[in-house]
């Protein structure tokens, strides 16, 4: 691709950049497609004030990187709204597939430059020296230098929120002395990190994050720990302890960020640090722009590392780190959360034992036999989550260079698969419960499913508690609705926010509205239960219901519109309180409501000049409903004066009203000007790539050209002098828009063009 010329590059950054932190540009460059947990690169000459388009096909927690250091990044999706910002290394979670911008500029003030920069991307926060969690528990308003607890349950992979009024070094600490933790500011831009207890400097008043994370990995769990704060803000005085000098990883792969950090360092305001880096341990050379108490540095060599602590004229040196280039790593074990799967189940797998360097690769393998292997596409990462629909044999191989190992294997045995119930389906839970991969753990094993198996937190007929192991197996139970049975949480016992699945596996085969109904009760606290859909045999989930407190038994009833989706899952999850009542659930009905007609609108013509009418024309349903027009007909003719969406609601039985749309582009022409020009003038080709092509016959004839997309937004607009004129159209989107040629107040001719 050519490059643009640099004054085009400074009028793009003067229309599109903003004084809200984030650089907006125009200009395309550079194109990478993720489709797994991984690291590559987008281009090696990305200027400033470019963008590169991003595919992700996978979502989670990615770094964005520069070459250049003191590069400004900006993440939008397609439409430029804005997901995340701020100096590289930039971290943001890319919260669904779809396509997305990276914006490249020299500073926060939308900087430009032509200097080719590399611009990459790596999968997780680790190698920027940070975990990010996506889930908030817990919180802390800090008033004053002080001590406090923030929360005695967080889970690995959760943040809490901090309100911080006052200045000081505070010490975050965790009771688990293996955890990782990362403080943000409120937008998660990274400040501090490393392993508990962290230590930060607060020079700000305003809102952070604390992430916990059980490892450098950025590992999950749900092992409650207690978090907590401390603060000193006693000026230093004399010779500072400097401390032991601490790393994410004492070993790497290959070059590496890797995060460094200091323990046991005296904890006083007036301090200054200055990290140093050496090849012998013996001589030392400053990294200049390294001078806070921690800090993130590419290593690509063995090399030692220490910080010089300094108050005032005294300083002393903090004990020195290796870092070393890897070799063979180790494998560990590979384990999982059950080795015992109804068909169907999702199993978490992880590794204990194995070598936790940075820039390790990790690829999940499973076997039928355990000895023929095959890579699982996407599993990439120390931890993976697989649905195992039959007994199966699975580990994990670790590369670090060319040197690679295997764990050792875990089997996992499936149960007899369930399979999805037709409509309509009810279940009143009166018959005893039957054996899923757990005893009476579901209703029938035919079609559900739960998890946990076993515990507090484990689903259960409301007098069968002593299956599961509950503590305390009749207190609070939940009496039925009616009949003998109801499914019943036991969240009075369980831990506070502790959680339980209820899966019933159903078919919605038809183009249809579907009622999931059932009567719940949740008499007080502040436990509840969510109800989540899956259409993708349990791959994905979003929420449907959330229900609360519930004093006496209600009927709920949740509405879903279905189109061919038979593999369809009902979760039931309930979320605990610890407190004193049980939820419960009872005369579950799952049935089709009624069928969806498909409608459509068509239009005779799609785009019209002021005055000229077309006509709309409805199919597919007995009854409609045009909007805004009010009309009830199933051909209705228009004249709009603006461009217009015109919605069709359609229905056969006045129950079911699916709704489409069509739009028309009004342009203010001249009607006739058209066959007036047609010999002099030429637009081609249409289908358009790149290039749109406009010829015209008349020497002395100067006109504009003004391209709008469907919505009637101008997307591209030039003046043209020329009898043979090119135009560029490579960013805009494929898609349908609409072109007019004027030659001053005259409009010559207008057009629909298709971009492909």
């Amino acid at each position: 691709m050519i490059k643009k010329p640099l004054f085009l590059l400074l009028m793009s950054m003067l229309f599109f950049s903003n004084g809200w932190g984030q650089c907006i540009n125009s200009t395309a460059y550079g194109t990478a497609t993720i489709s797994s947990c991984s690291n590559g690169t987008i281009t090696t000459c990305n200027w400033a004030t470019e963008y590169s388009t991003l595919t992700f096909n996978t979502i989670g927690t990615y770094t964005f990187n520069s070459s250049i250091s003191t590069d400004y990044l900006t993440l939008t999706d397609a439409s430029n709204v804005v997901i995340a910002a701020g100096s590289v290394p930039l971290v943001a979670i890319v919260p669904s597939n779809g396509i997305y911008r990276l914006h490249v500029n020299t500073n926060s003030s939308c900087g430009s430059d032509n200097v080719c920069r590399t611009t990459s991307y790596s999968c997780g926060s680790s190698t920027s020296g940070g975990c990010i969690s996506t889930s908030a528990f817990g919180s802390a308003t800090i008033t004053t230098c002080s001590a406090g607890t923030i929360t005695t349950c967080n889970w690995g992979g959760e943040y809490s929120q901090l309100n911080i009024g006052t200045s000081g070094f505070f010490t975050f600490s965790s009771s688990i002395s293996t955890d990782y933790l990362t403080l943000t500011d409120a937008s998660n831009n990274i400040l501090f990190f490393g392993t508990t207890p962290l230590l930060t400097n607060i020079t700000t008043a305003g809102n952070y994050r604390l992430h916990v994370s059980a490892n450098s990995s950025c590992a999950t769990d749900n092992t409650c720990r207690t978090t907590s704060y401390s603060c000193v803000n006693t000026p230093c005085s004399g010779t500072p302890n400097a401390g032991t000098t601490a790393v994410s990883s004492g070993t790497i792969c290959g070059s590496q960020y890797v995060s460094f950090g200091l323990v046991g360092v005296t904890l006083a305001t007036g301090l200054s640090y200055q990290w140093q880096s050496s090849l012998n341990n013996t001589s030392w050379a400053s990294l200049p722009t390294f001078t806070n108490s921690s800090m993130t540095q590419l290593v690509s060599s063995n090399t030692y590392y220490r910080c010089v602590v300094s108050c005032g004229t005294f300083s002393a040196n903090s004990v020195s780190k290796l870092v070393t280039l890897g070799g063979i790593p180790i494998g560990g074990t590979a384990i999982a959360s059950s080795t015992t799967s109804c068909a169907g189940n999702t199993i978490s797998f992880s590794l204990v034992g194995n070598s936790s360097w940075s820039g390790t690769n990790f690829q999940w393998q499973s076997s039928v036999n355990n000895v023929n292997w095959t890579n699982i596409s996407g599993a990439l990462g120390a931890n993976t989550s697989q649905v195992v629909n039959s007994s199966t044999y699975y580990r994990c191989v670790l590369a670090c260079g060319s040197n690679s190992v295997a764990s050792t294997s875990v089997y996992i045995a499936s149960a007899v698969p369930v399979t999805y119930a037709n409509l309509p389906y009810y279940e009143t839970f009166d018959n005893i419960w039957q054996n899923g991969c757990a005893t009476r753990n579901v209703p029938n094993n035919m079609y559900w499913r739960s998890s946990p198996l076993t515990g507090d937190n484990a689903w259960r007929q409301q007098n069968d508690g002593i299956s599961a192991n509950w503590t305390s197996p009749l207190a609070a139970n939940v009496t039925p609705y009616s009949g003998a049975g109801c499914a019943n949480f036991h969240s009075t016992q369980a831990l506070a926010n502790a959680k339980g699945d209820l899966d019933v596996l159903v078919n919605f085969s038809q183009n249809a509205k579907y009622a999931i109904s059932f009567y719940y009760i949740n008499s007080n606290g502040s436990d509840f239960l969510n109800v989540l859909l899956s259409t993708d045999a349990g791959i994905s989930f979003s929420i449907k219901g959330y229900y609360p407190v519930q004093s006496t038994w209600a009927k709920k009833t949740i509405y879903y519109d279905a189109v061919n989706t038979p593999s369809c899952v009902v979760k039931f999850k309930g979320n605990a309180d610890n407190g004193v009542s049980d939820l419960g659930i009872d005369s579950l009905s799952i049935r089709m409501v009624c069928l969806n007609p498909s409608i459509s609108a068509v239009t005779t013509s799609d785009t019209l000049c002021v005055g000229q009418t077309a006509t709309l024309t409805a199919q597919g349903a007995a009854n409609y409903t045009w909007s805004p027009i009010g009309s009830s007909s199933t051909s209705v003719v228009v004249s709009p004066t603006t461009s217009t969406n015109y919605v069709l609601t359609g229905s056969n039985d006045g129950i079911c009203f699916p709704t489409t749309n069509v739009s028309i582009l009004v342009l203010p022409c001249a009607i006739g000007i058209e066959e007036l020009i047609d010999g002099q003038l030429s637009v081609y080709p249409n289908p358009i790539k790149s290039q749109l092509n406009i010829d015209v016959n008349e020497d002395k004839l100067t006109f504009s050209l003004e391209i709008t997309n469907s919505l009637g937004e101008i997307v591209l607009k030039r003046e043209l002098f020329e009898k043979h004129s090119v135009i560029s159209v490579e960013e805009l989107l494929s898609g349908v828009y609409f072109y007019k040629l004027q030659s001053k107040n005259t409009t010559l001719r207008v057009g629909k063009l298709i971009k492909q």
